[in-house]
């Protein structure tokens, strides 16, 4: 998570902007009026996320010169779904920032990494769980809150891990890789079990979840 503190070089930090400004914007048009009507749980839900990344990401722990926290992203985009995620996301990164005086030149790259990247590619992998794999609720709940969030999670720690490795850090040891995969395992894990939770418990609040798909007629 070095990337929230330590400025990367200009021209990357403008490319970072460049290409998270018209996500943004389609985002916003997409999910904003809907969040307005939305029933109050989606949108305390929506303020939970943007509060809670956050503060989870302040949630550091230091380890061979580099610093790990969870994530907790795809978590975010399976209860939000993708537009709501994006926003919810960078108004959490936005304030993380500037409670703990980050590098906002950084907001672009950080932004792509830590909203567009696990708000994206989540829809997409359960789109690819719902196309190849029987629809019910056991599916949904290991194949969404399990397996596509772990693979959300490497692919997020691949790349704040080698783009650290490539600008900021290039001295780190080999071995921060693997402490980070490592808590990717254990976070999805975590996630698993509070997705699993929410889907059973308030099924409303999860934005992602058809009742008329992944539970058969007449079941409860």
């Amino acid at each position: 998570m070095e990337l929230l503190y330590r400025p990367l070089p200009m021209p990357l930090a403008i490319a970072g902007f460049i290409g998270l400004l018209p996500l943004t914007l389609l985002a916003a048009l997409r999910a904003l009026p809907s969040l307005l009507r939305a029933p109050a749980l989606q949108q305390h839900a929506f303020l939970a996320v943007a509060i809670g990344c956050g503060f989870l990401w302040s949630l550091q722990i230091e380890a061979s010169g580099a610093r790990f926290s969870m994530l907790g992203a795809p978590l975010a985009a399976l209860l939000l779904g993708r537009d709501r995620a994006l926003l919810a996301l960078l108004a959490a990164l936005t304030g993380h920032l500037a409670l703990a005086g980050g590098a906002w030149t950084n907001v672009g790259v950080l932004g792509l990494l830590l909203a567009a990247v696990p708000a994206w590619l989540m829809p997409f992998l359960q789109r690819q769980i719902e196309r190849r794999l029987p629809p019910n609720l056991f599916v949904f709940i290991i194949g969404n809150g399990l397996a596509a969030t772990l693979a959300t999670l490497a692919c997020m720690t691949l790349a704040l891990r080698g783009l650290a490795a490539l600008t900021i850090a290039p001295a780190l040891q080999d071995d921060t890789l693997a402490y980070a995969l490592l808590l990717s395992w254990a976070e999805a894990l975590v996630s698993g079990m509070i997705f699993s939770s929410l889907v059973i418990f308030i099924p409303d609040v999860v934005v992602t979840y058809r009742q008329d798909v992944y539970l058969p007629r007449g079941g409860h």
